[in-house]
């Protein structure tokens, strides 16, 4: 979470530029990966639950202010690596940031929520989920998507940390210091397709629908020790 937190924060915050003359931005977008290991569920009442340890930053990603757009032979890279020297770590999802200039736009946008091609009719947020699972990482039945919404406050605030769940997605609402955040989770899923002569395999990958529930006893223990 400290990754997450703070890669979100600098991004929104510290103005960004190309060279040393170029004229820099701030409240950019910004990318990682997640790493971790997934539980399968156990029995017919049991739950799947994808487990992250760990994070990494994706550098090379071109940021921008309403789209942040990773390399994907950076992301297959790190992949490689970590597989090699890391075993015990696998490719669980990715995160970005949301940031918005003020609490109304982010009430008024919903800024928490995933974009999809389905509401604004551009490509979005789940469907590059569905083809990241499927391109990046197909062995993985299920991969989990964070997205941090992040808007500066006009003063220091402070509020006991809410889990907030939806139908298909499930978020903590926070203060931290002069930032208010969402951290919010969704998760896409890839089938194997076999056809009958089972020479070749294919994948489908689509969103989860159905509820998610997102832990993070860390990230609350944390809040309430420095608030």
């Amino acid at each position: 979470m400290p990754v997450l937190m703070s890669a979100a924060i600098e991004a929104y915050d510290i103005v960004h530029k190309a060279t040393e003359r170029s004229k820099g931005k701030n409240k950019l977008e910004t990318y990682g990966l997640l790493w971790g290991y997934v539980v399968p569920a156990k029995g017919e009442k049991g739950e799947d639950k994808i487990v992250v340890t760990s994070a990494t930053i994706e550098t090379s990603a071109i940021r921008h202010e309403n789209y942040v757009q990773p390399d994907i032979d950076s992301i297959e890279t790190k992949k490689s690596l970590i597989q090699r020297y890391w075993p015990h770590l696998e490719l669980v999802g990715t995160f970005h940031s949301h940031p918005y200039d003020s609490l109304g736009d982010v009430n008024e946008n919903k800024g928490w929520e995933a974009s999809s091609k389905k509401e604004t009719g551009k490509y979005g947020d789940t469907e590059y989920w569905s083809d990241f699972h499927r391109d990046v990482s197909p062995e993985q039945p299920f991969l989990t998507h964070l997205i941090l919404t992040v808007v500066q406050l006009q003063k220091t605030g402070w509020a006991l940390p809410e889990l907030v769940e939806r139908s298909n997605y499930s978020f903590f609402k926070l203060s931290a210091d002069t930032k208010k955040l969402w951290l919010n989770t969704y998760v896409s899923v890839c089938d194997p397709l076999i056809d009958e002569s089972e020479d070749y395999v294919d994948y489908e990958s689509y969103i989860y629908d159905k509820k998610i529930k997102l832990d993070s006893p860390a990230l609350m223990r944390r809040i309430f020790e420095n608030s």
